[in-house]
This record gives C-alpha cells, sequence and structure tokens, in this order.
C-alpha cells in the first residue's frame, strides 16, 4: 500500500511541476504578462503566482518519515516564499534571500527528510521553482554582466550539494537558460519601448510638417493678396508721386521673392503622396458643420460659441478646428457614448478652444493604452507653433479635457 501511495504521489508531483512549466511557458512567450504592456510587477505576479501556487501543490505530496520532518518542510515552504515577496521590490535582494536557501536548505533538512531520494535533489520542488522564477524575474531586470555573475554564483552555491559533475553541468544548463530566456524578454521589452519612441518622435516630426504645409497655404494667401494689391496701385492710385511707386515695386518684388521661398519651402514639407496644389483650409466657421456630422453618429455634444469667430486669423482659425476635430475624434475612441461639450471663446485677445467629455458609457474601441497619444501631440504642437498654451488631462469625474489658450496674433508671447 505504501508502494502504492508513493506512486501515486509521484504522479500527482509530476502533474503538478507539468501545470507549473506550463502557466511559466505561457506566460514568458506571450510576453511575459496578463496584457500587454503591462507593468513589470505584474509580470512578476504572474510568474510568482505560478510558482507559489505549484509550491501548495506540492507540500501535501512531500514524502516525510515524522511529523518534525513534515513541519521543517512546511516551514521552509513559507520561507521559501520571501524571495517570492521581495523580487517584486528588489530582484537582487530576492535572488541572495533565494540563494542563501539555496545553500542553507539541505543541511536542515537532511536530519528529517531525504529530498534526494524522491527526485534527485536535497531542495522541495516550492524551493526549486521559487528560486528559478526569481533567477528569471532577476534576468528580466538587470543588464548582462550582472547576469553573469547571477548565474556563476548560483551555481557555486549549489555545487557543494549535488552528487556528482553531471548534475552540476545539469544544473547550470538550466540556470543559464533561464537566464538567457529573462535576458531575451529584457531585450524584447527594450526594443518595443524604442520602437514607440522612434514612432513618437517621426509622427510628431509628420506632425510639424502637415502644420507647417497647412500654414503655408494660410501664409501664401495673404502674400499673394499682397502682391496683387501693391501691382494694381499704381492703377488704383494715380496721384502718386515717383517715390512712393518705387516703393511699391520694391514691396511687391520683396512680396514675390517671398512667396516664390514659400513654394520652395513647400516642396521640401510635401511627402511624395500629398496632392498637387491646397484645397481649401476649413476654419471656425466649419466647426458648426463638424459638430453636427458627429451628432448624426448618435453622440451628444453641445457647442458653445462667446465672441466674433468671422475675424479670427486664419492660421488660428485652422488650429481651432484641427483641436475641436481631433478633440471629438478622441472622445468616440476612448469613452464612446459620453457626453461632450464643445467652448470657442474669444477673450481679451486670445481664442480659448476647450473641449471635454464625460466617462466613456461603453468600453473603448480598442485602444492600447500603452501607445503614445499621437493627436494630443499634434495638438500640442499646433498650439505651440503659434505661441500658445495647451493642456490635456482626466477630469475629476472620470471623463477627459482639452484646453487650448490661441493668442489672435498668431505670434505668441515670445
Amino acid at each position: 500500500m505504501a508502494e502504492v501511495g508513493g506512486t501515486r504521489s509521484s504522479a500527482r508531483l509530476r502533474r503538478a511541476v507539468l501545470d507549473a512549466l506550463r502557466v511559466l511557458v505561457f506566460v514568458v512567450v506571450k510576453g511575459t504578462g496578463p496584457a500587454p504592456g503591462s507593468s513589470p510587477r505584474v509580470r512578476s505576479t504572474v510568474v510568482l503566482g505560478a510558482a507559489l501556487a505549484v509550491f501548495f501543490a506540492i507540500v501535501p505530496v512531500t514524502p516525510v518519515p515524522s511529523a518534525t520532518g513534515g513541519l521543517v518542510v512546511v516551514v521552509g515552504g513559507l520561507l521559501a516564499a520571501l524571495p517570492a515577496l521581495a523580487v517584486l521590490w528588489r530582484p537582487l535582494v530576492a535572488w541572495r534571500l533565494a540563494v542563501l536557501q539555496l545553500l542553507v536548505a539541505p543541511l536542515v533538512y537532511a536530519p528529517h527528510v531525504d529530498l534526494s531520494r524522491m527526485w534527485g535533489w536535497p531542495w522541495t520542488m516550492g524551493l526549486s521553482l521559487t528560486a528559478a522564477s526569481v533567477l528569471y524575474l532577476v534576468a528580466e531586470t538587470n543588464e548582462k554582466p550582472v547576469l553573469l555573475q547571477v548565474w556563476a554564483l548560483t551555481t557555486a552555491a549549489v555545487a557543494p550539494h549535488l552528487p556528482d559533475w553531471r548534475n552540476l553541468l545539469l544544473v547550470a544548463a538550466l540556470a543559464a537558460g533561464v537566464v538567457l530566456l529573462g535576458n531575451a524578454v529584457r531585450l524584447r521589452r527594450q526594443a518595443d519601448h524604442r520602437r514607440l519612441v522612434e514612432q513618437s518622435k517621426a509622427h510628431a516630426l509628420e506632425e510639424r510638417a502637415r502644420i507647417a504645409r497647412e500654414l503655408h497655404d494660410v501664409v501664401s494667401h495673404h502674400m499673394s493678396a499682397l502682391v496683387l494689391r501693391a501691382d494694381a496701385a499704381a492703377y488704383r492710385l494715380p496721384d502718386l508721386t515717383p517715390e512712393v511707386r518705387a516703393e511699391f515695386d520694391v514691396v511687391q518684388r520683396m512680396a514675390r521673392d517671398g512667396l516664390a521661398e514659400m513654394r520652395r519651402m513647400l516642396g521640401v514639407l510635401r511627402s511624395p503622396d500629398d496632392a498637387p496644389g491646397a484645397a481649401p483650409q476649413p476654419g471656425p466657421e466649419d466647426v458648426a458643420g463638424m459638430v453636427a456630422r458627429f451628432r448624426a453618429t448618435g453622440a451628444e455634444v453641445a457647442l458653445r460659441v462667446d465672441g466674433d469667430l468671422g475675424r479670427l486669423p486664419a492660421g488660428v482659425g485652422l488650429s481651432a478646428y484641427r483641436i475641436v476635430q481631433e478633440a471629438l475624434s478622441n472622445s468616440g475612441r476612448h469613452a464612446p457614448g459620453a457626453a461632450v461639450s464643445v467652448e470657442l471663446a474669444v477673450v481679451g485677445g486670445r481664442l480659448r478652444v476647450t473641449a471635454r467629455n464625460a466617462a466613456g458609457l461603453r468600453p473603448a474601441l480598442d485602444v492600447d493604452p500603452a501607445r503614445p497619444r499621437h493627436g494630443l501631440v499634434g495638438m500640442g504642437e499646433r498650439v505651440r507653433a503659434l505661441g500658445g498654451g495647451f493642456s490635456a488631462g482626466p477630469t475629476p469625474d472620470g471623463g477627459f479635457a482639452v484646453v487650448a489658450d490661441l493668442p489672435l496674433d498668431e505670434g505668441g508671447d515670445g
């Protein structure tokens, strides 16, 4: 009967270990976390949760000859949880605790239970798995020089308790595999972070170029009008003195030169995919139509306008339109079903654009929280290009607010 019980215990032990390995492999292969962009602490909790679950599955089936031996195994298992807890805050401290237990545990277990007869090594499965998990998380959070030292010291710590050199090579290889796996995950995470940063920078540059192209159209319109008026001055005002006519000629030539430079600049800024020619640019008078189209989708949007928007500079009006457009688009993606309020107010030589939305009534539409908010970056670039102020962030009621303060002279304060 004892042999049958031992066979069943061994089978349960093997199943528990295999289940733990499946969990760990799943966690690592899927990105060492329950969701993309999860924090290292969350990923650590998942890995260590698997290790501790296996420990509690193993303790009841660890064969011990006496109650004292069972108590030693349970207490030792609880102590093995210390590195698992410490690794969430101090991975290297947790590793030192794990190495200390790998050194001392065989000396404590030996008088009470012969673990070597159970599976060949003088440590409990729980301690071994916890140590491996801690080693993995250390590798995921430290650079290669540190990892080489950690691997070497870990191997040296277990060497005195192993029966022969074959077991030593096996443990060294397993530890190296765990370290390499954690290091690979760390490198992949760093590469993903660098890619997101580069994408954010590239998008910011493209947004600046797009803003410059739009402002070029506005400035070109004014300069073309200046050329025409300077050219027509001699015909509209026949009584001009020769000196004044000469000044108008100089103004006309300078305006033409400036317009040519603007066109050359546009050639540099315009991407190959841009269609030739400039389409009419929207302005603040088009905001009402945009809000109406947004309402037609079923959204609740309130629009308030204070002051005369008809006399706004073209660049300010275009930026106001784009800011409202992006704010409405963001509210639809990040807070579906939320009520939105838009306000355009001309106060003291400045235009204040405010867009607020309440908390969403439905889940966000396929939004990855780890991805940069390019729309907010673009709005900020527009406002700063005009010398204004910009702020965006969550509100106390769970919503989001965007506020842009644009100077009407398009030159800002600087």
